[in-house]
């Protein structure tokens, strides 16, 4: 299972990969605790994560009821190139730094190492960030002028302050993990998102009283990013200023470029990866609005329609978030499992993963369509750009599988796999912008997002599916990317099985056994056909789908007739849509388990799933044991 690296490439580990090795440095205290320890430090960064995404998500929609649908445009057109700049400056360097920090004190307590990994990421990190500053402040004219609107220079010079500081704040957070101090670096992280937030209501607040230009609400808007980022810089620069030691860092000839190049070579596959996200924003930045002026809109107009084509991004990003969220939870186990060779569990947590993907997907794309006008003047109090909203809400499909895919084929080792995908989206997306947006406005730029990214989507799940037959683990009917697949590729062999026992001892010996005794019994029941085949499950998925889809036509009818003229139009929305998100999403996942999308031994499969399928049996949600196949 382990490959050589090819010649002449250094062997770049995945960012799942350097978390799993992070996970098995011991911990100081008793063996007992370790466990313990390392779920708490992941569920508090996960949680921190979780939360940090879920505010800058929300922020939006009160930015547009408070300050209208071009200042909206501004920040939507701005903001990605922020993202840009700051994951290129800083992605993968918190978890370079933490990883190296951690190793160096897991061999022998490196001290001197770890200092010169935090000064080499500081000089690097500080190098980076003044370059994006300078290319963004100095540029805001020249790039204001490819958006379309000249009046964006202020808010792209006040954003690009935060970029003298996001990579400082970005060494020290790894600093803080590869240390263990887990709770500091999410700490940092909420602070700095609610920051951020807390100036861009009080800019709200004041441009409202004191009648301020749309421009100078949005510069102002963008300044939160620095305030949010400096919030952060402090609260890390204290707490280590406190525990700070007065040794100096003892200078070694070519040591700090040798640690500059580690850091580089582990941080770069993981910017390729991260910077995609940001770069479909700026193609839309950088076309849509200059293709509306050009259709005779004035630029103030284009802006406007721009903010109205943005208004679904926040309800997309956050099922994005949720598909992503979950795909995490199960990647440690699929980079386990091919690791030890277990390749039945790694089919079904495949399969699952996969299955789910789509299936998420597809229910959010279908509520969003149907709930597209009632959720647009709940969130917006306007049904302006409802075609378009529903039209982009039609990307949480292919933005919930690009969200498992990513993760995914990391955990498979193609680490570089998902960045070439969402490029070719991003290319894509610009070509079909062109084309499109002259003549059908921002309802075409809507319908160029779903095809790109159904395009990515779609290759997407073709690459996993080659990626888990070269790890051995097929996902067709019997075969592999070098051939049919015998009982040899999917079993450990007894010889095989022999050396594993004698490279085992005491409690970790007897959970491998376990581990492998699952394996065998899932491959049996695939091989006797006893698991649900793949055609069921795709009936089920789709028999769930049409009934969400008929339980939300029903529902809002009914609810609509009942309200009458009774509440204000936007109430009336919000009672729409909320009752339809709790009747959709209820209907969905009773119809799934029921139809059989996901059977018992499936769950009991995934981690912790057993818990859950006894819990689901109990409220009738599956079939009962005997009715199994």
């Amino acid at each position: 299972m382990n490959r050589k690296p090819a010649r002449g490439r250094p062997a770049v580990p995945s960012e799942l990969e350097l978390g799993m090795q992070v996970s098995e440095l011991p911990n100081e205290g008793r063996a007992g605790q370790r466990p313990r320890l390392l779920m708490n430090g992941v569920v508090v960064m996960a949680g921190a994560a979780l939360l940090s995404k879920l505010i800058g998500v929300f922020q939006k929609i009160p930015l547009q009821n408070m300050a209208g649908d071009r200042v909206f445009g501004i920040y939507n057109a701005v903001y990605p190139f922020y993202q840009l700049a700051a994951v290129l400056a800083t992605a993968g360097l918190p978890t370079a730094v933490s990883l190296l920090i951690a190793e160096r004190l897991r061999k022998d307590k490196d001290t001197e190492g770890v200092r010169r990994t935090l000064y080499a990421a500081l000089l690097l990190l500080g190098i980076t960030g003044i370059a994006a500053f300078g290319w963004m402040w100095t540029g805001s004219d020249q790039v204001s002028r490819w958006i379309g609107d000249s009046e964006t220079a202020n808010a792209i010079r006040a954003v690009s302050v935060a970029l003298l500081l996001a990579p400082v704040v970005a060494a020290l957070r790894g600093y803080a993990q590869g240390l263990g101090r887990m709770t500091l670096s999410a700490a940092s992280q909420v602070i700095e998102q609610m920051i951020r937030v807390a100036i861009m209501l009080f800019v709200l607040t004041m441009s409202w009283s004191a009648g301020w230009a749309d421009a100078s609400i949005a510069a102002g808007v963008m300044s939160g990013s620095a305030f949010g980022a400096s919030a952060s810089l402090i609260v890390l620069a204290v707490y280590f200023w406190r525990k700070r030691r007065r040794e100096r860092l003892v200078r070694a000839p070519g040591a700090l470029k040798a640690e500059l190049k580690k850091l580089a070579a582990i941080a770069l596959p993981v910017a390729l990866g991260a910077v995609v996200v940001p770069a479909i924003g700026v193609v839309d930045a950088f076309t849509v609005p200059r293709l509306l002026r050009d259709g005779g809109l004035s630029e103030a107009e284009a802006m406007a329609m721009f903010g109205i084509y943005s208004r679904a991004q926040p309800l997309v990003q956050l099922v994005v978030m949720v598909a992503g969220a979950a795909a995490a939870a199960l990647v440690p186990g699929l980079a386990l499992a091919r690791m030890r060779g277990a390749y039945g569990q790694l089919r079904v947590e495949l399969s699952v993963a996969e299955r789910a993907a789509w299936a998420i997907g597809a229910a959010a794309s279908i509520g969003l369509v149907l709930l597209a006008e009632p959720l647009n003047v709940m969130l917006y109090a306007d049904a302006k750009g409802t075609a378009a909203f529903a039209l982009v809400g039609c990307t949480a499909l292919a933005g919930s599988v690009n969200a498992v895919t990513a993760p995914v084929l990391q955990g498979l080792g193609a680490v570089r796999t998902p960045a070439v995908l969402l490029l070719i989206a991003a290319l894509l997306k610009g070509a079909l912008n062109a084309v499109l947006v002259p003549s059908y406005g921002v309802e075409g730029a809507a319908f160029a997002g779903v095809a790109a990214l159904s395009a990515a989507a779609v290759l997407g799940a073709v690459a996993v599916r080659r990626a888990a037959a070269s790890a051995g683990a097929s996902l067709g009917a019997g075969w592999t990317a070098a051939g049919p697949w015998r009982r040899a590729e999917r079993e450990p062999t007894r010889e095989r099985e022999q050396e594993q026992r004698e490279q085992v001892s005491g409690s970790a010996r007897e959970r491998e056994l376990d581990e492998r005794e699952q394996v065998r019994g899932s491959t049996r029941e695939q091989e006797q056909g006893r698991m649900p085949a793949l055609g069921r499950a795709a009936a089920g998925t789709a028999l769930a789908l049409a009934v969400m889809a008929a339980a939300l036509v029903v529902a809002e009818r009914a609810l609509r007739a009942a309200l009458g003229g009774l509440l204000p139009p936007r109430a009336a929305a919000a009672a729409l849509a909320l009752t339809g998100v709790a009747v959709g999403a209820c209907a969905f996942g009773a119809a799934a388990l029921r139809g059989g999308a996901i059977s018992a031994r499936e769950l009991r499969a995934l981690p912790g799933g057993g818990v859950l399928a006894a819990r689901l049996r109990r409220w009738r949600l599956i079939p009962p044991a005997e009715q199994e196949d």
